[in-house]
């Protein structure tokens, strides 16, 4: 642990102010990030007016670095909320409760979604790029065990090059992400809701040019 606080530096992000804009149908709040290792950035959060229903992106553009790095996205749900509920390849777990003694909870990997069941109704916090997540706040290097008291709070890792791998990882340019949150009295199949809040809309659009005639002639003929 004397290592580990050594070695480790965390620094938040700063914020600017925060600018509306607003639909028929959404409101959203959208808010430049500072950071010295971004070269800009932002985040927004995107409120649905008729259903309980939130988006959150956040885009950035990291600066070019060798050094072991590691970004993390923090949210923070109501309180109070039990330990989530996640599903990795298919299978629901409770982390802490359903693992092997000893087993890594520092972080978790996860099929793309966390439910959290209170008895004012159930979230389901929902990623699109399915990171390595943490209950509690990121636990980078810690080799905790015990369940962390911050339950509401769940950290999305999205960027890591301290893997050793055969390269050098050095990931730069700009990066976004998407997240989803989504209330409701009960949700008996999180992984199709999650499903539905990830999937977007499929768009048909019909040129402004005519079929040529040769081919119209060539479709009548068939």
């Amino acid at each position: 642990e004397e290592l580990r606080r050594k070695a480790i530096r965390m620094r938040n992000a700063d914020y600017g102010p925060a600018m509306k804009t607003e639909t028929p149908h959404t409101v959203q709040f959208t808010q430049d990030i500072q950071h010295p290792r971004i070269e800009k950035g932002h985040r927004s959060v995107e409120i649905w007016k008729r259903e309980p229903h939130a988006r959150v992106s956040v885009t950035f553009d990291r600066i070019a670095s060798t050094d072991p790095e590691l970004f993390f996205l923090d949210f923070s749900l109501p309180r109070p909320v039990p330990l989530p509920v996640f599903s990795s390849g298919g299978m629901a777990f409770t982390p802490y409760r359903d693992q092997l003694k000893g087993s890594c909870r520092d972080h978790f990997a996860i099929d793309g979604w966390a439910q959290y069941r209170t008895d004012a109704g159930q979230w389901l916090w929902v990623t699109r790029d399915a990171p390595l997540v943490a209950v509690g706040g990121p636990h980078t290097l810690e080799m905790h065990q015990a369940e962390p008291a911050d339950t509401h709070r769940i950290t999305a890792m999205v960027f890591d090059n301290s893997w050793h791998t055969n390269f050098v990882a050095d990931s730069h340019g700009t990066m976004e992400f998407q997240f989803e949150l989504a209330w409701a009295p009960e949700i008996v199949d999180p992984a199709a809701l999650a499903e539905a809040l990830t999937s977007g809309p499929i768009v048909f659009t019909n040129p402004a040019e005519h079929d040529p005639p040769v081919l119209i002639k060539a479709f009548q003929k068939g």
